[in-house]
């Protein structure tokens, strides 16, 4: 039983990585769109542009730190129900090879 809870939280868990590695193309598209306007706003108006440099940059570190941090803790997650399941595996195994306690 334990074995099917472990199956079913990984791929909750893939699915989450997924759909953060998503966000993070999304996110990448929409930084290079915005810094396209940066470039543009920093000839016609250099203070404004400046401050809109700013705040893409801030959105852009942000955003992809939150997200990397994200699918690195839920990688982590996986690999324990890994080390877990290969620990339950093992066990089963010496635990036939062992004699019975008296």
């Amino acid at each position: 039983m334990s074995a099917d809870r472990d199956a079913t939280e990984r791929a909750r868990l893939l699915g989450y990585i997924a759909g953060s590695k998503r966000t993070q193309r999304q996110l990448a598209i929409g930084l290079a769109v915005a810094t396209v306007a940066v470039v543009v706003a920093l000839v016609v108006a250099p203070l404004v542009g400046k401050l809109a440099l700013l705040g893409v940059a801030v959105v852009g570190v942000c955003g992809f730190w939150v997200t990397a941090a994200h699918i690195s803790d839920w990688r982590m997650q996986i690999a324990r129900l890994d080390s877990r399941s290969r620990g339950r595996a093992a066990g089963s195994t010496a635990d036939r090879a062992r004699p019975p306690v008296q």
